[in-house]
Parts: C-alpha cells; structure tokens; sequence
C-alpha cells in the first residue's frame, strides 16, 4: 500500500512538472501564474505547495529528467562499443537544440547551476494573479537546489570522459569529475551569453571553449574534433 501512494505521489510530481514545463515553454517562466499550472496539472494549488516549492523547482524536475534520459541513452552506447567522440557530439547536439529551443528558459536553469539565486519577491496572497517573480511561492532557491542540476549535468559528460581515459585519449591523472563541471559550466556560460541563431552556432561557441578547457586534459598527440559544418 506504501508502495501505491509512493508511486502516486511520483506520478503526480512528474505530471505537474510536465504541465509546467510545456507552459514555460510556451509563455514564459514569469507569466505563467500558479493557477496556470495547477489548472493543466489537474491538481490543487495546494497539492503544488506540497511538491514544488516555486516554479523554478518545477522547471529544474523536468529539466533533471530530461537530461537523467540523455545520460542513460549515452550510458547505452557506450556500453555497446560506441565512440566516446561520437557519442559525445549527440550528447552535446542534443544539449545545443534544446539551449536554442528554450533559450527563454537557459537563464533560470543557469543561475541555479551556477549558484545565483533568481531575483524578486514572492508572490503576495493566494489570488493567482500573474507576477513578474519566477519564483511565485514563498521558499527561495537554495544552493543545494542548484547543486542537485549540477550534478545532474555532470553525470551527464562523465562517462564520456572516463570513457576517453580509458581509451587513453585522456591524460589518467586528470580529475574527470572537476572536468566534467567546468565542461558544464562552459555550456551554460555560453547559452547565457546569448545571440546564437541556431543549434550550429551553439555548438561552434562551444567548441571553442571545449578547445580550452581540454587541451591540458588531452593525452599527448590527441586531437579531439568538434562538429564539422
């Protein structure tokens, strides 16, 4: 019986976080009100309190899932022989459409990842009027919040890069996770840094800070090619 209502409880979190999700997608982080989400979740605005914070917990839910289903889609190539490199391009295509897709999005997510808190006052009074706060419940971001996506990112290009080292293609004594976090941070650095035009523009920002980020990792005579036009 724990079971069920665990199993209902989860399958209730990852609804509202889809409903949410595709409302931010669609409106905006700031102009979608509580009552919006409550409303396509089919739930009570209560029932959102008691799973989600703010909005920007619900944004980083759908977000840690999507990318949790990037990882295991890497994880399954690699298990079966695939190219560290070429599995990294998917990895990192895949990452790029969806920065350019949502790019209205890219600055709430980033700024929890890389630990600054969005900025506003909690919305006032339980009416669900539309504020400019994306932050539309009492509790705040918390840095262990933003910390859980990061890890989440990381995990993401980890076994890419163990898989590299194991291969040789990496130098053994470089610190793969703390790679790992700088490669992410260079992603999100970018996306924030806006004004890219589609998917190829991203990936050619980023190539150019991957170039810098791993040519101390790189084992000697090493070269590891970005996306080619």
């Amino acid at each position: 019986m724990k079971v069920d209502r665990q199993e209902q409880d989860e399958a209730r979190r990852e609804r509202i976080a889809r409903a949410a999700f595709e409302l931010f997608a669609r409106s905006g982080l700031e102009a979608t009100s509580v009552q919006d989400i409550a409303q396509a979740a089919f739930v009570s605005r209560t029932n959102l309190y008691r799973y989600f914070p703010s909005k920007i917990h619900m944004l980083l839910a759908h977000f840690n899932k999507d990318v949790q289903a990037s990882r295991d889609d890497a994880l399954e190539r690699l298990h079966a022989g695939a190219n560290p490199q070429q599995v990294w391009e998917k990895v990192m295509a895949r990452m790029a459409d969806l920065g350019v897709r949502y790019r209205h999005l890219v600055g709430a997510v980033a700024q929890a990842v890389l630990g600054a808190s969005p900025l506003g006052e909690p919305e006032q009074g339980n009416t669900g009027a539309r504020t400019k706060n994306p932050l539309s419940f009492p509790t705040r971001l918390s840095p262990a919040d933003g910390l859980g996506t990061a890890l989440t990112l990381g995990a993401l290009v980890e076994p890419v890069l163990l898989a590299m080292q194991a291969q040789g293609r990496l130098r053994p004594e470089v610190n793969v996770a703390g790679l790992s976090a700088l490669l992410v941070d260079a992603c999100l650095l970018a996306l924030m840094h806006g004004g890219h035009r589609d998917q190829r523009e991203v990936l050619r920002d980023w190539q150019d800070r991957f170039s810098l980020l791993m040519s101390g990792a790189l084992a000697p005579g090493v070269v590891v090619e970005g996306q080619r036009d």
